[in-house]
């Protein structure tokens, strides 16, 4: 038999051959695996184990801070997602930057803080920033945080490193901050 043979069949042999393979099996098709079978097997953790949100992630912010701080998944409308949806809603009336990074910049610094023994939550931290921005300032969050971080590695406690940025001008957005 060549390779053009089955140019050569009857349509209704290619349609018997056809059914034929396909019922060849009869197990139902597969259920879609657990979420944390398919977590593992693309090597993705879980949202409330990550360390950044990503534009692709299909959470929203609030709900990732909210699950990163429970230690599970949180639905976007559990309280405290909400509660901290609202926070990040404030802080992006204040500050260039979107939800998303600031979600991720609060868990920087909490990263970095915590790297020189501070424990300080993300919810604390953007609850603080946004006391020390106005509305429609439109300061660099990410700049401000970097401000905030070297107060307190300098020894502020989190009241007075709140002052101090209050006193002065924040810091104006880099080019390119995303919004």
């Amino acid at each position: 038999m060549s390779q053009y043979s089955l140019i050569k069949l009857s349509p209704a042999t290619v349609v018997a051959v056809a059914i034929f393979c396909l019922t060849g099996c009869d197990d139902p098709a597969p259920s879609e695996p657990p979420q944390d079978v398919v977590a593992s097997l693309t090597h993705e953790k879980p949202f409330h184990e990550r360390r950044w949100l990503e534009l692709k992630d299909k959470i929203a912010p609030g709900a990732w801070l909210a699950s990163r701080e429970a230690g599970r998944e949180v639905e976007p409308s559990d309280p405290n997602a909400v509660a901290i949806r609202d926070l990040i809603a404030d802080a992006d009336a204040r500050y260039t930057e979107g939800a998303r990074m600031i979600a991720n910049r609060a868990v920087q610094v909490q990263e970095m803080l915590a790297e020189r023994g501070v424990s300080e939550q993300p919810r604390s931290i953007i609850e603080g920033l946004i006391s020390v921005a106005s509305l429609g300032e439109r300061a660099g969050f990410g700049e401000t945080c970097q401000h905030y971080v070297t107060a307190r590695v300098q020894g502020l406690s989190r009241d007075a490193a709140l002052d101090a940025l209050r006193r002065s001008p924040l810091p104006a957005a880099k080019p390119g901050d995303e919004r």
